[in-house]
């Protein structure tokens, strides 16, 4: 079939019945919706990113004095005595027992206090730390549920580099369901502190719990301006209650997490869910890049039924959080225990987080979600304000701007343990109970060349759900409002409460705004739909095609899933459909979860700073 060129609105829609190969494909029985004009020229709405971005430069401060901690009892003196400007040396190797605070300091010029390792010169400056290198660094352990370091109010301008942080505590809160000692953090605050702590580093640290040390929270960011980078977060985890590698929920940032491997079985990292309205607004101007999240598949039958040891949720959620930028990370195994296996939780909660609380400005980008049961679940509305649980809530929340695009999805196989049907992408309303119940409805969200790949040989439940919030069909309110699908490569035909598949469907799911040029023919283009035996072809908006046919992508074994067939470029924006794989993170194996090209490990001489080499395995840790 030919296609005239340079026609205004040739529209062609038609089932074709192809024998010939293309593509080296045999295609047959493919509904094709097409046509030749460009993409109108609307503007879908964009996050705002952050405003704002931590220098985590390591600059060691001069003029000061060095304190040598050699004892235990030096490094508690030297945190009390010292002023801003000085630096506490720690001796690489040493194992200093106690639990230390971080007081508050005059500091009208804002000078840093550096605790460091003597060693530190063998953990070079932007690569991430593993536990391979903790020769090079002192180790502090608490022995009691007290953190290691207490942030206290008013603390501000400390950095620790080089540092590695854990437990041994006797502290067993529940013996019948963990056998574990318990901290609930390694590094953090008491609650609602103040004046609020502030300048807060961790830099080339390797902080973590052990299979019989449970910490709630590794690293709790309950203070302004606190960054994460270059570090190893492990063996988050908790006996009845979420657990976190970094949390936090009373700040307004901003906040840096770069270069990290993050590991908890709660969320390994979430932004609000406690504090109410005790906390001091909304965490603001977030940068989250190149970290790996990760969660042990050993853990699965420590998390599920009949063990349930410790509660697994998600690798990312936010319940209070505006301008955050997710880029370039990793989250790899999220499977279905204490939540139904969403990778990412953007789920406004006001009810726990204070009637401030918002999901607005997230942008999510150039991620590869490795092995999750599902992909990302939005809520408009905080279902749970107002309710006996929450009876002090007084505003449901909102949501808003969201740029979910280039990010790869690959899901668990739901006939596993831990396994649950996959969902790509979850709109829920929730409900506004301040305002007389009204549902709510997801709004402003652009989700833009992602592609999602079912588990062999279990297709995906659905690509894209949208929940009526059980109102009674027809509804007499938008389920979505200014909603763009575009360019993505997905595992099923969308579908959603009521039944309604097709455009039939996305005339109700993703009917306003209704009107040329942002109506749902411009707001859904661009995508390539896989659709399973015994399933039918649904009709689509032109610019959209759905087969029966597999796709075709350049190399799965090595996780290269740029789409080869079909060829579909009739796209928003002329650009193939799905994932650009050049955008991603690297794909190879993983060492102990953390990817090869940015682990160090030990030289392999004994010498500090000479021949180091990254350890490579040849099997993904699955």
């Amino acid at each position: 079939m030919l296609f005239a060129k340079n026609s205004a609105r040739l529209v062609l829609s038609a089932r074709l019945y192809w024998a010939g190969p293309i593509l080296g494909l045999a295609w047959a029985c493919c509904l094709l919706t097409v046509a030749v004009s460009g993409f109108a020229a609307t503007t879908p709405p964009r996050a705002e990113l952050p405003r704002v971005s931590i220098d985590t430069t390591y600059t060691l401060p001069t003029g000061g004095t060095t304190w040598a901690a050699h004892t235990s009892a030096q490094l508690s003196s030297a945190l009390n005595v010292s002023s801003p400007g000085d630096v506490i040396v720690l001796d690489a190797g040493v194992t200093y027992n106690g639990y230390f605070q971080l007081p508050a300091k005059t500091n009208p010029t804002n000078k840093w206090i550096y605790v460091i390792s003597s060693k530190l010169s063998s953990l070079p400056e932007h690569t991430r730390v593993s536990p391979s290198v903790s020769a090079y660094m002192p180790k502090i352990v608490t022995p009691l549920d007290a953190p290691v370091f207490q942030v206290n109010g008013g603390a501000n301008h400390w950095r620790f580099a080089g540092i590695e942080m854990t437990t041994a505590s006797t502290y067993v809160p529940a013996k019948t369901v963990s056998p574990n000692g318990y901290v609930w953090a390694l590094i953090g605050s008491q609650f609602n502190v103040k004046p609020q702590p502030d300048s807060i580093t961790i830099d080339r640290c390797y902080i973590h719990g052990s299979p019989t040390q449970d910490v709630v929270t590794l690293v709790q960011g309950n203070a302004n301006n606190y960054a994460v980078v270059d570090s190893y977060l492990s063996e988050g985890h908790a006996p009845g209650q979420d657990s976190q590698a970094f949390g936090a929920v009373d700040t307004l940032g901003p906040i840096k997490i770069v270069n990290n491997y993050l590991e908890a079985a709660g969320e390994n990292i979430m932004f609000g869910g406690s504090g109410q309205n005790y906390n001091v607004g909304v965490p603001s101007d977030i940068t989250i890049q190149n970290n790996y999240l990760f969660k042990p598949l050993a853990w699965v039958p420590l998390t599920t039924a009949p063990r349930n040891q410790w509660v697994e949720k998600d690798a990312f959620e936010l319940k209070n959080a505006q301008r955050v930028l997710f880029d370039g990370n990793t989250i790899e195994n999220v499977w279905a225990a204490a939540q139904l296996g969403y990778a990412v939780q953007l789920t406004v909660r006001s009810s726990q987080s204070g009637d401030f609380a918002v999901v607005n400005d997230v942008t999510i980008t150039n991620n590869t979600f490795k092995n999750v049961v599902s992909g990302i679940d939005g809520l408009a509305k905080d279902d749970t304000c107002g309710t006996t649980s929450y009876p002090n809530c007084k505003n449901a929340g909102s949501q808003d701007r969201w740029y979910i695009a280039n990010n790869l999805f690959t899901f668990f196989d739901p006939t596993l343990p831990g396994g649950q049907r996959n969902i790509g992408f979850l709109f829920s309303r929730g409900i506004d109970r301040i305002n007389g119940g009204i549902l709510g409805n997801m709004q402003g969200v652009v989700v833009q060349h992602n592609t999602m790949i079912s588990a062999a040989p279990t297709p995906c439940y659905v690509s894209m759900y949208f929940s009526s919030g059980q109102e009674p069909y027809p509804p007499v309110s938008h389920i979505t409002n200014n909603i763009w699908i575009l360019d993505n490569v997905l595992c099923s035909q969308p579908n959603g409460d009521y039944g309604l598949k097709g455009t039939s469907g996305l005339n109700l799911y993703m009917a306003y705004p209704n009107l040329s040029p942002n109506d749902v023919t411009q707001r859904y283009y661009g995508n390539v739909m896989y659709v399973p035996t015994g399933t039918t072809v649904q009709t689509w908006p032109v610019h959209n095609y759905a087969t029966t046919l597999p796709f075709v992508f350049a190399n799965p074994a090595s996780m290269d899933y740029q789409l080869t067939s079909p060829y579909w470029t009739n796209t928003s924006d002329g650009n193939l459909a799905g994932v650009d794989m050049t955008k991603l993170p690297s794909t190879a194996s993983p060492i102990n979860g953390a990817p090869p090209t940015t682990v160090l490990t030990t030289p392999s001489t004994g010498l500090a700073g000479t021949n180091n080499t990254a350890l490579v395995i040849s099997a993904t840790q699955r």
